[in-house]
């Protein structure tokens, strides 16, 4: 990924709102807003290229200098939310958070499961529970995904917790410590679930077949 300082988002005010931006995103343009602390929201638009130039060389948290209408000076902003179409996925609208660079900030990293149990090789199955944390961090220092290594789960039952998680220095979860990341699943488990399936298709079926026999 290249470094976030290097990669300024260009960005406009935007004078269309409500059901006009349609028009907008059909030119190839996303709307979106910039705000922050003690900034009043305002309306901005970027274009689908420009988003796609500069989200596509660095990490989903990090800190993006933005310029408006081509200024000089740029503004620090994160990438707050992004907001898709639920069929073609789309961008539709993206929000922008201007960050002091002193301060702390919160935000989610996703949770990626590295390595391979020991009980994975007598017929265990690792499961994940959990996707993202909760990250309190300086904004420089926010990372976007957090790698958990399940190689030291060793027996069936065993899970890694969010306390097990390396943290970078600085960065400090706000997720409950107690909630499981991953856990390995015994063989029997996965087996009497399938079982249980069976059972009740099989069990739906002769409802079906006692109907019809009614019927006729």
């Amino acid at each position: 990924m290249a470094d976030a300082a290097e990669v300024i988002l260009h960005v406009e005010r935007r004078s269309v709102l409500g059901k006009r931006v349609k028009r907008l995103r059909r030119d190839g343009w996303i709307p979106g807003n910039l705000y922050g602390r003690g900034r009043e929201s305002q309306s901005i638009q970027t274009a689908d290229s420009e988003v796609r130039r500069v989200f596509s060389a660095v990490d989903r948290n990090a800190v993006v200098p933005i310029a408006i209408d081509g200024a000089e000076d740029t503004i620090p902003v994160v990438l707050r939310e992004v907001q898709r179409h639920p069929v073609s996925r789309q961008i539709l609208h993206m929000d922008f958070y201007e960050v002091d660079l002193t301060r702390r900030i919160h935000s989610e990293a996703r949770l990626v499961l590295i390595g391979s149990s020991e009980a994975e090789s007598r017929g265990g199955t690792v499961v994940q529970s959990l996707e993202h944390v909760v990250l309190e961090a300086l904004p420089t220092e926010m990372p976007s995904v957090l790698e958990v290594d399940v190689s030291g789960l060793d027996d069936f039952g065993q899970s890694v917790l969010v306390r097990d998680l390396a943290l970078p220095d600085g960065v400090e979860s706000l997720t409950d410590d107690t909630v499981a990341v991953a856990t390995v699943l015994a063989p029997r488990v996965a087996e009497e679930d399938e079982v249980e399936e069976e059972e009740l298709l099989e069990g739906e079926e002769g409802e079906v077949e006692e109907e019809e026999e009614e019927e006729e």
